[in-house]
C-alpha cells in the first residue's frame, strides 16, 4: 500500500511539474477560429518569420543559445508565434522549443525542405516526401507550443502551376491521416499560398471543397505584401480578402506580410488584421521578418563578427546578439500593444458548416472539378492507440485517498481512529502529505511566475507607450537618404518566384532589376541591387532565402 501510494503521488508531482513548466496550452482549430484548448479564449497570431543564418538547410530551432536570446527579445516585442521555414527531423529541438514556450510563443513550421518539397516541373506526391514530412511531424508533435504545420509554401505561384493543387490536397489528407493514426492531438495541417489574384480564391476554396472533410485543409494562409506606406483597407485589397473569407469553414490568416518603408506607417495592416475590420474572419498574421537583410524587412540586426561566425565542435553556430532596429522594432511593439482582440470564447461559438463547391476549370484554374486526388502506391497508414495519460494511468481516486471513505470503515471510537490505522498506512500518509505539500508549492510558484510575466509585459507596454513619440520619429540619418524614408517597395522573392502583381492602385514602376515607390510628390530609387545575380532556384521550386532574392 505504501509503495503504491508513494509511486502515485510521485507521478502526480511529476505531472504537476511538467504542466507547470510548459505554460502554453495547445491551440486547436474549431470551425473558422483558433482557440486556446484550456482557457477557451480565441487565439490571434501576432507572428514573425524567424531565421538566423541564410542557407537552405539551416534549422533555426537547433541552436538553444540563439533561441534563448531571440525568444526573450521577441517576448518584449509582443510576438506570440514564429514561423520557421526549414527544420531537421533529426536535430534536437527540446531546448529551443522550451525557450519559446517560456516566452509564450508558438511555433509554425513548414514540413517541406529544399530536398523534399514539391516540384512544379514534375508534379508528384511520393513515398519519400511522405516519409520526410511525417518524420518532421514526429519530431515536433510532442510540443504543446507547436501551433500548426504547413505542407507547402507558394508552390502554386501562377495560373499554370495550379495543376499542383491536387498534390497539395493529397499531402494534407495523408499527413492528417498519419497524425490521427499516431494518436497525436489534432495539430492543424494546411497550406501557405502565393498572392496570385486570378487564382487565390480558387486555391482557397479548392483546399476545403467537397463532402469528404478528411481531405480538407485545417487552415488556409496567404503570403501578401500589398499594404505598405499610406495604403488603406480598400487600396491594399485587404477588403477583398475579407469578403472572400465570408463563411469560410476553417481558420484563415496571413502567413507572410510586410513592408520595408521605415516609419510608423510600415505596420498599418496590423490595425486591420487584428482590429474590428477583419478579426471576426481572420486569425492574425505573420510578419516578414525577424532578421534585417538587404531588403530591409527585418526588425532586429545581429552583430556578425568573426568570432560569432565560428562554429562549435558540434557544428552549432555561436549565438548572435539581437539588437532592435529603431524605430521599426518599437513602432511594431506599439502597434501590437494596442491590439488585443478578444474574439469569441469557445463556449459562445457554434461552428456552422456549409459545403464549399470545387472551382471549375474555366479560365485561369487548371483543375477539373471531378479530378481525383493522387495516391502513393503501397502507402498504408496504420492506427496506433493513443498513449494513456501518465496521471490517468497511475492515479485514480481510490489510489490517492488515505483512508476508506465508506462510513462503515470508520471506527465508532473516533478518539482511537488514527491509532488503529496500520503501520503501512501511517507511513504512506507520512510520505504522501509532504509530497502533496511540495506539489502545491510548485503549482503556486508557476502561477506566481505566470502572473509576474504578465505584469512585466504590461509594464513594458506602458513604457513603450510613454516613449512612443521618441521612436515614431523618423531619423534624418536613416538608411535610404532624404527625409529618413526608404522609398523602396518591392515584394521579396519567395522561393525563387517572380514578384507578385500588386494592387492596381499602388503607384509602382518596374525599372529593370529595381523598383521605385512613389510617396506624395517624391520618387526615389532604392540602393542598387546586383541584377546579374539570379535567385538560386532549386529543382523543387524552393530557393535559398538570401536577402537580395527575398
Amino acid at each position: 500500500m505504501q509503495s503504491r501510494m508513494s509511486a502515485s503521488v510521485v507521478a502526480l508531482l511529476a505531472a504537476l511539474l511538467i504542466s507547470g513548466s510548459l505554460c502554453l496550452a495547445p491551440i486547436e482549430a474549431v470551425g473558422a477560429k483558433l482557440y486556446d484548448s484550456e482557457s477557451g479564449e480565441q487565439f490571434y497570431i501576432r507572428g514573425i518569420a524567424y531565421s538566423v543564418v541564410d542557407g537552405p538547410d539551416y534549422d533555426a530551432l537547433s541552436n538553444p543559445a540563439q533561441c534563448e536570446l531571440d525568444a526573450a527579445l521577441m517576448e518584449t516585442l509582443g510576438v506570440n508565434t514564429v514561423r520557421v521555414y526549414t527544420v531537421g527531423s533529426e536535430a534536437p529541438h527540446d531546448e529551443c522549443m522550451k525557450y519559446f514556450d517560456d516566452a509564450e510563443i508558438y511555433v509554425l513550421i513548414d514540413l517541406a525542405t529544399p530536398k523534399t518539397g514539391f516540384n512544379r516541373a514534375e508534379p508528384e506526391w511520393t513515398m519519400d516526401m511522405f516519409t520526410s514530412f511525417t518524420k518532421t511531424l514526429d519530431a515536433f508533435a510532442k510540443y504543446n507550443n507547436l501551433l500548426a504545420v504547413i505542407v507547402s509554401n507558394e508552390i502554386i505561384n501562377d495560373e499554370r502551376s495550379s495543376v499542383m493543387a491536387p498534390y497539395i490536397k493529397a499531402a494534407i489528407r495523408d499527413i492528417k491521416a498519419y497524425r490521427d493514426g499516431q494518436g497525436y492531438r489534432k495539430i492543424p495541417v494546411g497550406y501557405s499560398a502565393a498572392d496570385v489574384d486570378s487564382i487565390r480564391l480558387d486555391t482557397q476554396n479548392y483546399l476545403v471543397c467537397g463532402s469528404n472533410v478528411s481531405n480538407h485543409a485545417d487552415f488556409f494562409s496567404i503570403n501578401r505584401y500589398s499594404w505598405c506606406g499610406n495604403s488603406t483597407f480598400i487600396d491594399s485589397g485587404y477588403s477583398e480578402m475579407y469578403d472572400e473569407a465570408e463563411n469560410y469553414p476553417v481558420p484563415i490568416f496571413l502567413s507572410e506580410s510586410g513592408c520595408n518603408i521605415i516609419g510608423d506607417s510600415r505596420f498599418g495592416d496590423q490595425e486591420a488584421i487584428l482590429g474590428p475590420q477583419m478579426n471576426d474572419r481572420y486569425s492574425g498574421a505573420v510578419l516578414y521578418e525577424w532578421k534585417e537583410e538587404e531588403n530591409r524587412y527585418g526588425v532586429i540586426s545581429y552583430e556578425f563578427s568573426t568570432s560569432a561566425l565560428s562554429y562549435t565542435g558540434t557544428g552549432t553556430p555561436a549565438a548572435y546578439t539581437p539588437t532592435p532596429i529603431s524605430p521599426d522594432f518599437y513602432n511594431l511593439q506599439s502597434h501590437w500593444n494596442t491590439l488585443t482582440p478578444t474574439g469569441t470564447p469557445s463556449s459562445d461559438y457554434t461552428p456552422t458548416y456549409t459545403e464549399v463547391s470545387c472551382p471549375t476549370s474555366i479560365g485561369a484554374w487548371s483543375v477539373r472539378q471531378a479530378a481525383t486526388l493522387p495516391t502513393i502506391d503501397n502507402l498504408v497508414i496504420t492506427t496506433k492507440p493513443a498513449a494513456p495519460s501518465p496521471v490517468a494511468a497511475d492515479i485514480s481516486p481510490t489510489q490517492i485517498v488515505a483512508a476508506p471513505s465508506s462510513p462503515t470503515a470508520i471506527p465508532n471510537n473516533t478518539s482511537s481512529g488514527i491509532s488503529s490505522l496500520s503501520t503501512g498506512t501511517k507511513a504512506a500518509i507520512g510520505v504522501a502529505v509532504p509530497l502533496v505539500v511540495v506539489a502545491l508549492v510548485v503549482v503556486a510558484f508557476f502561477l506566481w511566475r505566470r502572473r509576474r510575466r504578465r505584469r512585466n509585459k504590461e509594464a513594458a507596454a506602458a513604457a513603450a507607450a510613454d516613449k512612443g513619440p521618441e521612436y515614431s520619429e523618423v531619423s534624418q540619418n536613416s538608411q535610404g537618404g532624404g527625409g529618413g524614408v526608404v522609398t523602396e517597395f518591392f515584394k521579396p522573392e519567395v522561393e525563387g518566384n517572380p514578384v507578385v502583381q500588386l494592387h492596381a492602385d499602388d503607384v509602382r514602376h518596374e525599372l529593370g532589376s529595381q523598383a521605385v515607390y512613389q510617396m506624395g510628390d517624391q520618387e526615389r530609387e532604392p540602393a542598387e541591387l546586383d541584377a546579374t545575380k539570379p535567385p538560386q532556384e532549386l529543382s523543387n521550386g524552393l530557393s535559398v532565402r538570401k536577402s537580395v532574392e527575398r
